[in-house]
């Protein structure tokens, strides 16, 4: 960023009222995106579910929360997120892996409140920010600092130490190639049937799992699960390659596959996984998809 641009944003920042002033200004006009994305502030936002259902989420200035605060529930992975509210309200035990500032977890206790709901996400300046969103909201959430993989113990995730906050980090070596300024950092790690102890719950019903293509060391940290229980599962798939290792992982079980494009509705069934069209799949038993109207 040039000393200009640095200057301007620094003058930005310090003036006064944006929250009130942008509340009004939502309230009288549709905002285009391409203004609405420069329009951030920092404050506590309260976003609506349904006519009855909401939650509060604190806006740091970034990219989710002015979606959502711009455009509603609907202004962050609208398919995806119509998906798992529908899965949410007929499940009792729910996890979001790699939950970031926590809003799937948030989405979830609003909708379904008397369910059981854990929030994993291993950057712990991030994990304190979805701790103080989860505060925001009675608290009930389980919030655990920890990467999810196939072990218990520590792990090395690749992360952006000098960033105020980051959306995209792995465990996986290769994802990471990409940047010079990624910095390896030790964390905790946990596995879903750790979690599932921690939670104290006998089943799992449903998971979101975002982990940049780890997905498929997550999968195999709780197999005899997935075999047992047939959770529902809201999934990452970035490339063929994490297909192909999730698949025979789910061979057998008799799921169905959804590729989830964020624009179309209902979500296209597929014979098997692949890239996504955006970024997730759904994965869920027929009889689950013949339950949320898919």
């Amino acid at each position: 960023m040039s000393g200009a641009k640095k200057l301007l944003k620094k003058a930005y920042d310090l003036l006064p009222f944006k929250q009130p002033v942008y509340t009004v200004v939502r309230s009288m006009a549709k905002v285009p995106e391409p203004i609405y994305r420069h329009l951030h502030f920092r404050g506590v936002i309260k976003v609506p579910v349904s006519k009855k259902e909401s939650f509060r989420i604190t806006h740091f200035g970034q990219m989710i929360e002015n979606e959502l605060f711009w455009k509603g529930i609907t202004g962050w992975e609208p398919i995806s997120m119509e998906l798992w509210i529908r899965l949410c309200r007929r499940s009792n035990v729910i996890m979001d892996i790699g939950a970031n500032t926590g809003v799937y977890a948030l989405v979830a206790h609003a909708v379904n409140p008397q369910a059981k709901i854990a929030a994993v996400e291993p950057v712990e300046r991030i994990h304190r920010r979805l701790q103080e969103n989860i505060n925001l909201n009675d608290g009930s959430i389980l919030a655990v600092h920890a990467a999810v993989s196939d072990h218990t113990g520590t792990a090395v995730l690749y992360d952006l130490p000098d960033s105020d906050h980051v959306l995209s980090v792995s465990l996986e070596q290769k994802w990471n190639q990409a940047s010079t300024r990624l910095r390896p950092v030790e964390v905790p790690c946990i596995t879903v049937k750790d979690l599932a102890q921690r939670m104290g719950c006998e089943r799992i019903d449903l998971l979101k799992i975002d982990v940049e293509t780890h997905e498929p060391a997550v999968l195999r940290g709780f197999k005899d699960i997935l075999v047992r229980d047939r959770p529902s599962m809201l999934i990452e798939i970035l490339n063929d390659q994490v297909a192909a290792e999730v698949t025979p992982l789910l061979d057998g079980l008799g799921y169905e596959y959804y590729n989830i494009d964020d624009v179309t509705w209902p979500p296209v069934k597929t014979g098997r996984l692949s890239r996504s069209g955006h970024y997730n799949f759904l994965v869920c038993m027929p009889e689950v998809a013949q339950a949320i109207g898919i």
